[in-house]
């Protein structure tokens, strides 16, 4: 016999069933119903309200399982057929019954337990309720929502034609099913600022000392890492680590602090055309580069420390000239005035002529190499492509333009007291050109 068969039965009266209900598929749940769990939390059926029921929802930590009521239902009065009863189920996530679980039912002064164990085609269990009792119910195991508020005294509801019903004075029964759910995760945002920020900072969120995410800190040293897990976390920046605790649908606010970088070192060397500028930083090498024509210079985004500028001949590494020591602060600006000695001896010129070409790799050097080879064997011509040892000579001819052999080499021979030419235009002119020489 079905369920539906025997519901049927049981509506109809019939005395070779008169045990209790059997409630049909519109109430009761069978093995492998539709109610899985998804990622969100199932819905509540109730039809409760009328009957002054209330669910007081699980207080759980987000992620953790617990007992969810899913349907508070009162019996129609087809339905209950004069009994006065709480029918309990238990799903699991899948929505199967969780078979042998247990719910505890309370009233003004007194308590049971009661074990959901019985036969699948009808409700886990069911709990008698009698005249005047207010009962609470929900599951053990872990935490539980609990519903408030099942009794039998409520009015008389007749049938539409006016005759009695299943539903009397002290003949009302509930349906409560309960499932395993998974409270869901409330994800979190960290709100950081960076004090002292400069342009192009990028911050990294690491968690178990892995880096998981990075972000670029605003112009106003602003940055923003959202929806994350609950969890603990460490924010990166250059040396700087800091930890930070995201909870969830919380805003942790972090700050990092740098030390500032915004001094500055400007300055002029006279002489210093060609030269090579080193900044030295607590003892090591921080910077260098080859000084203009005007020899001008602007070192900007400099920390804390002791700093020292020097001036030295590129071919031979030597110091000509020093600063004195400079401290400087992270936001204040020194000035640097030094001369090149005039009477500092350029390296006598140990050649006479000499045929500067392009780095070796670049494929116009290869070209000029195979046409200009024949003339510079004819003419008895030294060639090469170091800037450093044409320094050496009394005469240099550089082949290509600017793109070729860059301007500093020309200013860099010239400091060197060498008479520089350029030879420019295709293969053909700068052939016709090296001829005459």
């Amino acid at each position: 016999m079905t369920t539906r068969n025997r519901f049927v039965r049981w509506l109809t009266g019939d005395p070779e069933d008169d045990d209790l209900p059997v409630l049909p598929s519109s109430l009761g749940r069978q093995q492998g119903n539709d109610r899985t769990l998804s990622t969100a939390l199932p819905p509540v059926e109730n039809n409760t309200i009328p009957y002054d029921v209330t669910i007081e929802e699980a207080k759980v930590t987000p992620g953790a399982e617990y007992w969810r009521a899913i349907r508070i239902y009162h019996l129609a009065p087809y339905e209950n057929n004069g009994r006065h009863h709480i029918f309990l189920d238990a799903l699991s996530p899948e929505g199967v019954r969780v078979r042998n679980s247990e719910a505890h039912i309370t009233w003004e002064g007194g308590q049971q337990t009661v074990v959901l164990d019985k036969p699948d085609n009808e409700p886990g269990a069911n709990f008698p309720m009698w005249k005047w009792q207010i009962c609470s119910v929900r599951m053990l195991g872990m935490p539980s929502d609990t519903v408030h508020g099942l009794r039998t005294n409520h009015a008389d509801e007749p049938n539409p034609d006016g005759s009695a019903s299943g539903n009397t004075l002290f003949h009302h029964s509930f349906l409560i099913e309960f499932q395993k759910v998974r409270a869901p995760e409330t994800l979190g945002t960290i709100l950081g600022r960076v004090e002292n920020s400069r342009e192009k900072l990028t911050v990294d969120l690491l968690r178990e000392g892995n880096r998981i995410d990075s972000a670029p800190v605003n112009a106003d040293g602003s940055f923003t890492f959202a929806a994350l897990q609950p969890g603990n976390y460490e924010i990166r920046l250059e040396d700087k680590r800091q930890s930070v605790v995201v909870s969830g649908g919380q805003t942790a606010e972090v700050v990092i602090t740098l030390s500032p970088r915004n001094s500055i070192i400007e300055g002029a060397i006279e002489n210093g055309s060609g030269m090579l500028l080193r900044l030295r930083f607590e003892g090591n090498v921080l910077a260098e580069g080859t000084l203009g024509k005007s020899g001008t210079f602007r070192l900007r985004n400099l920390g804390a420390g002791n700093y020292i500028l020097q001036v030295l001949r590129p071919q031979s590494n030597e110091i000509v000239v020093q600063s004195a020591p400079l401290t400087l602060d992270g936001t204040n600006q020194r000035r640097v005035d030094l001369t090149v000695p005039v009477d500092v001896p350029a390296p006598k010129a140990s050649l006479d002529h000499y045929v500067l070409l392009g780095a070796v790799d670049q494929p116009s050097t290869r070209t000029f190499l195979t046409l200009l080879a024949p003339i510079l064997a004819e003419k008895r011509l030294l060639f090469g492509f170091d800037m450093h040892e044409a320094a050496h000579a009394a005469r240099v001819t550089i082949i290509g333009d600017g793109h070729t052999v860059p301007e500093f080499v020309l200013i860099y021979l010239t400091t060197h007291a060498v008479k520089v030419e350029r030879l420019a235009g295709t293969p053909e002119e700068i052939r016709a050109r090296l001829r005459e020489l």
